[in-house]
């Protein structure tokens, strides 16, 4: 049973027993993986108080194969994002994004889908009041595209043929939609998936996927608008059926500014 130590965040906390905890976590080294931390809620436990969800450190697991459970034998924290438990509106979106990776993550290791989550929580715990919505969705996409989901947005995805100006979205089908193939999805009746994108539109959400804030801020009307089809392109691609409650109430938040 090697013992191996790699930087990890904490997606998931829950109680094991009475005095211990199973923690599920993204590592940079081992990719998805569930620990087990014996005695974690006893009082005077070293490992337990630093097992905060969304928590960035470098875990130490006694590896078994063939074992869902490692040994959790320590976690020294890096930076423990507390504040994004002081407000609901960072809370519910860190949770959406640790839920993304939670269901969507390979088991393998993967870099970029690691780096993606950590940076994106630390982006929303230092993010302006204001911005939170959008580091979010930032956030989000960039995890999406570090999965391999890169949505198209200046080609076609149907036949490849350049868009230019406004544009149809398809969540379903991945991307922009030429005015041939646009027309030809509403013919089809499957045009209820589709967004239109203005040019402003398309540029906001090229930043977006691009893991960056546009330079335009949302306002209410187009915050909502902008979750509902990052959501909608997760169903279609990423999420096969599997529930994403967290991002489901993120969604509907109805407790923020930026509510319909």
């Amino acid at each position: 049973m090697p013992l191996v130590t790699t930087p990890a965040v904490i997606l998931h906390v829950m109680p094991y027993g009475d005095t211990s905890k199973i923690v599920r976590l993204l590592t940079r080294d081992l990719g998805l993986a569930s620990g087990i931390a014996r005695g974690a809620r006893r009082a005077k436990s070293a490992t337990g108080p630093r097992l905060d969800l969304f928590a960035l450190g470098s875990a130490t697991l006694r590896v078994r194969e063939a074992r869902e459970l490692s040994p959790l034998t320590g976690f020294e924290i890096a930076r423990g994002h507390a504040a994004l438990g002081h407000d609901v509106g960072r809370f519910a979106a860190a949770s959406a994004l640790a839920e993304l990776a939670l269901k969507c993550a390979p088991a393998e290791p993967h870099a970029e889908v690691f780096g993606a989550v950590a940076g994106g929580l630390a982006a929303l715990e230092s993010a302006a009041a204001g911005d939170v919505e959008v580091t979010a969705l930032a956030a989000c996409w960039r995890v999406v595209v570090a999965l391999g989901f890169s949505p198209s947005l200046d080609r076609c995805v149907t036949c490849g043929s350049p868009v230019a100006g406004t544009a149809h979205f398809s969540a379903a089908q991945g991307g922009a939609l030429c005015a041939r193939h646009a027309a030809a999805r509403e013919e089809g009746g499957g045009f209820d998936d589709v967004t239109r994108l203005v040019p402003s539109d398309r540029a906001t959400l090229a930043a977006l996927v691009a893991g960056l804030l546009p330079e335009a801020p949302l306002d209410a009307r187009h915050a909502v608008a902008h979750r509902r089809l990052l959501r909608s392109f997760i169903r279609h691609h990423l999420a096969e059926d599997r529930p994403l409650p967290a991002l489901a109430f993120w969604d509907r938040s109805a407790w923020t500014a930026t509510s319909s």
